[in-house]
């Protein structure tokens, strides 16, 4: 297995983290796991059931709850309150807090982190979803961005590259085979967003203002970066496969930092949980 370019999870942690999702919502996530020098990564299907609907509406926030209604389609409703829900059940689990606790505060890009004191403060994260894929990342005092999308065949890869990469980027691009590009394109974009997202400004920032590494297969990496001259000794980027036909990206300011991936299948109705692969 490629660590570039999939997922990992150690082999003695696997079996620590064997538990259903009914467990994650009443906190028995084992998360003093989560080390200073560790980025959590959890991939979350957003088709829950009934049950499950009812249960995270119910820990949901009066102002999250009157956001979910306010979706005029009932499948975006759904995907809203499946990872919003799963937020709060995961972050109360690392925390040991009931998830209907939990208050968040928004800076001016919208990016919201947890209000209140220490040990709130530290814990950093980033959501990121896509279809019916949604990806997590939890970090303790490190900035954290992720970025998951789901791979289309009915756009230009080259005309939006053309739009939104750096010139070098965008040579690079047309430079690699024909059958490469989408993939490429996608690992571009994935990266900018999840760097742009850990840095706290979103797509406040151009795109074309930072540059990364896309070649499929080759290590992912922040190049540069308007007004961050130090970017690619401060921040790590890891190349994600959560699922067929999507990809992804996590970023997080620091060095020596592991990436452990956990993800929640449908079967975990059933009381299985698998690594990523």
């Amino acid at each position: 297995m490629d660590a570039q370019r999939d997922f990992v999870l150690a082999s003695d942690l696997a079996e620590r983290f064997r538990q259903d999702l009914s467990n994650v919502h009443r906190g028995r996530v084992l998360t003093e796991f989560l080390g200073q020098a560790e980025v959590h990564l959890w991939v979350v299907p957003l088709v829950i059931s009934a049950e499950e609907s009812s249960y995270f509406k119910s820990i949901l926030s009066l102002d999250e709850q009157e956001r979910a209604g306010r979706f005029r389609k009932s499948r975006d409703a759904q995907r809203y309150v499946a990872a919003r829900g799963t937020l709060r059940s995961l972050l109360g689990a690392y925390l040991t807090i009931e998830p209907d606790r939990l208050q968040f505060v928004y800076d001016a890009f919208g990016k919201p982190r947890l209000a209140g004191e220490e040990p709130l403060t530290s814990m950093k994260f980033s959501v990121s979803h896509s279809d019916d894929l949604a990806l997590f990342g939890f970090a303790r005092g490190h900035k954290n961005g992720v970025d998951v999308e789901r791979i289309r065949q009915d756009i230009d890869v080259e005309d939006l590259a053309a739009r939104y990469f750096s010139p070098n980027e965008f040579k690079k691009l047309r430079s690699l085979p024909a059958d490469q590009r989408r993939e490429a394109f996608y690992c571009g974009w994935t990266r900018k967003e999840a760097y742009l997202k850990g840095r706290g400004e979103g797509l406040s920032v151009p795109l074309e203002r930072v540059e990364v590494s896309l070649t499929p297969g080759e290590p992912a990496m922040i190049l540069k970066a308007s007004g961050d001259r130090s970017v690619s000794r401060r921040w790590t980027v890891q190349h994600l496969s959560p699922a067929s036909g999507y990809i992804g990206a996590a970023a997080v300011e620091g060095r020596d930092i592991a990436f452990r991936c956990f993800r929640c299948e449908p079967a975990l109705a059933r009381g299985r949980q698998s690594a990523c692969e």
